[in-house]
């Protein structure tokens, strides 16, 4: 795992005292379509890295009520399943520091990461279970807000 400094998330207005470190987020995660891509990754953070709400809030630059509300709705969607641990060997690992940016939603934010890892959208669309049509419409949304700014 890549070194995160806890001085960087003091940058950005948020202390979480000792995560030194910067989970990665693994991309078989979101092959579970029940849960909205928020929900799965508050959910991973929460039950496989053992983070505290407060922590998942400033690594995501979220309202911590808000991330209690997502975790919340998760497990109401799941009524009592546990969380499914896939890992699969073809893998690829997002650092969720790329979930810092507001300006573009989770499944933009992914796409857009990504697609800077060369990936066709052919591959991004295996990767997430999604369509690559959908991958290709969120990708052309990426674009469209990017040029906005």
């Amino acid at each position: 795992m890549g070194k995160f400094r806890v001085k960087n998330l003091k940058k950005l207005g948020s202390s979480i005292g000792s995560l030194s470190y910067e989970p990665l987020i693994p991309t078989s995660i979101f092959h579970d379509r029940e849960l909205s891509f928020a929900e799965t990754i508050i959910e991973y953070l929460h039950e496989q890295q053992k983070l505290k709400f407060s922590e998942i809030a400033a690594l995501l630059n979220r309202d911590e009520r808000n991330i209690w509300t997502l975790y919340r709705r998760a497990n109401e969607k799941r009524s009592g399943e546990e969380l499914k641990k896939v890992f699969a060997s073809n893998n690829i690992f997002i650092p969720v520091s790329v979930f810092q940016d507001r300006s573009l939603s989770i499944l933009e934010v992914v796409v857009e990461h990504l697609k800077a890892q060369n990936l066709p959208n052919a591959e991004i669309a295996r990767l997430l279970l999604r369509s690559e049509k959908t991958i290709w419409q969120v990708a052309s949304r990426v674009k469209e807000k990017r040029r906005g700014k």
